[in-house]
């Protein structure tokens, strides 16, 4: 898995992540960060907790919680194929189980909008702004993809 990512939208320094099992060392992993180089255990690593959402990636490990964007998609303007703001979509592949909104309903930033399963874990989608679902494109039990459409949203005009 590789991706680059900035440590915030003005930051002009990108830093590419490479995560990769290490060939004939079973159960070990190579972390590359920028130029540093780590290597974790495959328990190490299934505890690490990633959730990605509009080019913001929340990274979870060892109680500590660090956030980062996505590098590929700030560059100066809205990420290449991404949808209107308020887009909602699956951080990673997973299960809908539960649908907490409904269309037409309103709701404030943080609202959370639905439960994705994934991994044994449960990621809690919430929405990123005041606004009003519009559509909701899950229903409980859908397998859903990473990057799939969950939600969208009408956001609020800003008074």
């Amino acid at each position: 898995m590789i991706f680059a990512y900035r440590r915030s939208a003005t930051d002009a320094q990108v830093v590419e992540v490479d995560v990769q099992p290490l060939p004939g060392r079973e159960g070990l992993y190579r972390v590359t960060v920028g130029e540093r180089v780590f290597e974790l255990t495959e328990q190490q690593v299934q505890h690490l907790a990633w959730h990605k959402e509009a080019g913001r990636i929340t990274l979870q490990y060892a109680g500590r919680e660090y956030h980062i964007l996505d590098a590929r998609q700030h560059r100066g303007g809205p990420p290449a194929g991404a949808g209107s703001a308020g887009d909602l979509r699956a951080p990673m592949a997973g299960k809908i189980i539960r649908v907490l909104v409904q269309p037409g309903e309103h709701v404030t930033a943080g609202t959370p909008l639905l439960i994705l399963e994934a991994m044994k874990m449960e990621q809690q989608i919430t929405a990123p702004q005041d606004g009003v679902v519009t559509r909701v494109l899950c229903r409980v039990g859908d397998q859903v993809t990473a990057g799939a459409e969950l939600v969208v949203m009408e956001p609020v005009p800003t008074t």
